[in-house]
């Protein structure tokens, strides 16, 4: 379990008893809190400050969270993991970045995409060659070839979304404004 505050709170017996996994918070080291945090089933964590200006990474063992500058010049809007173990980066007004290589990493590459100048808040991997990119006025993109390219899709025009999850390669979700929820149907 992680707080807003950068607090890992970590079980071993369903929840009984919780133990802190960090010796200190980001809100006591930094004084900052966090915007948007993921992690993967490795227990590994990745954090966007609240101002979007760096993001941290915490593996399991580590005693603090790390901070990385941010690697281009607009702020942060959200990161995440993809489903080979690299790192993805939304910036502010639209520009998506993958992480060369896996795990966690301070060099990335700006993927082309059409989001017609509106930002995209969240990317959802099904598998690791597809995955579902979301965003402001309708945005909706899909690549299936592991983020090289991506296509847009106009099922979602009239629909802000705002966070995509996919629960396994056949159950995926799409939360959109005005409690609007759409199911991938394959």
């Amino acid at each position: 379990m992680v707080t807003d505050e950068g607090a890992i709170y970590v079980t071993s017996n369903r929840g009984y008893n919780w133990r802190a996994a960090v010796q200190e918070t980001v809100s006591a080291t930094l004084n900052r809190h966090f915007q948007y945090c993921k992690s993967i089933p490795d227990g590994s964590y990745v954090a966007v400050s609240s101002r979007g200006n760096f993001y941290l990474t915490w593996e399991p063992g580590q005693p603090y969270w790390q901070p990385h500058n941010r690697a281009v010049a607009r702020r942060i809007q959200n990161m995440g993991w993809r489903a080979d173990g690299g790192l993805w980066l939304l910036v502010r007004g639209g520009g998506l970045y993958l992480s060369k290589g896996t795990g966690i990493s301070e060099d990335f590459e700006e993927i082309p995409v059409q989001s017609r100048g509106f930002g995209i808040l969240d990317v959802g991997y099904r598998s690791k060659e597809e995955a579902w990119a979301a965003g402001g006025s309708g945005v909706l993109l899909r690549t299936t070839n592991g983020g090289k390219t991506w296509t847009r899709d106009k099922a979602a025009d009239n629909i802000a979304a705002i966070s995509i999850q996919f629960i396994d390669d056949t159950k995926g979700f799409v939360l959109g404004n005005d409690g609007v929820l759409l199911r991938f149907l394959g």
